[in-house]
């Protein structure tokens, strides 16, 4: 005879429902949240996840956590900086209803931020607004956004963070965000981003149109 804990692990394993640590088990929406690419880099001032969120009809709300460190070989060669260099580092944790949807750790150089209004991304005058207006505010446009997407299995910790049930695939994308500053023409990376996605919770739609 199957057990009501054992129905309920069943349910939990099949992404059917999911738990909150000291809260409740829940059950999972089904809807996903749409990442509509390229638009949502230059269309909106607040952050892009709100709006995926609220567009699902769901409420968002984010972990994160911001250091100073300095950059890493990787980290380095992704914002064209020197090992060494100053960057802020922020790492999130994105939740739709309470539920996480992603996790994820964002870069950018000091050198550019430093000493400005938007040094620590959520402190300031520009606490609650996206990186497009965040960098518009210091006089920097963003022209270019590259992405490499992986389909992957999550690993333990992610498993975790994410609550994630076997057999579901993460998104992992590399993001780096490049622009120019005002009256200028070089493209400089102002942001590199490792985004980890749950599979069953999101929807990749790209709209590409041709080039003139």
């Amino acid at each position: 005879m199957m057990t009501a804990k054992t129905a309920l692990n069943l349910l939990k394993s099949e992404g059917v429902v999911y738990g909150v640590a000291g809260k409740a088990t829940y059950v999972a929406q089904l809807d996903r949240l749409i990442r509509l690419i390229p638009h949502r880099y230059w269309e909106q001032k607040r952050r892009t996840y709100l709006h995926e969120a609220e567009r699902a009809g769901l409420t968002p709300s984010a972990q994160h956590h911001t250091t100073v460190i300095p950059a890493s070989d990787v980290v380095a060669r992704r914002l064209d900086i020197s090992v060494g260099d100053t960057v802020v580092q922020t790492t999130y944790r994105i939740f739709a209803d309470n539920r996480p949807v992603s996790m994820s750790t964002s870069w950018e150089p000091f050198a550019i931020t430093g000493g400005t209004t938007i040094e620590l991304p959520h402190e300031g005058p520009h606490a609650e607004s996206g990186l497009n207006a965040r960098f518009a505010s210091i006089g920097w446009a963003v022209e270019q956004v590259e992405e490499r997407m992986v389909v992957r299995q999550p690993d333990p910790a992610e498993v975790n963070e994410l609550i994630i049930p076997e057999g579901v695939a993460v998104v992992q994308v590399q993001q780096t965000v490049r622009g120019c500053q005002e009256g200028q023409d070089d493209l400089v990376p102002l942001e590199a981003a490792d985004i980890v996605f749950v599979s069953d919770r999101y929807e990749f739609r790209y709209l590409m149109d041709r080039p003139k």
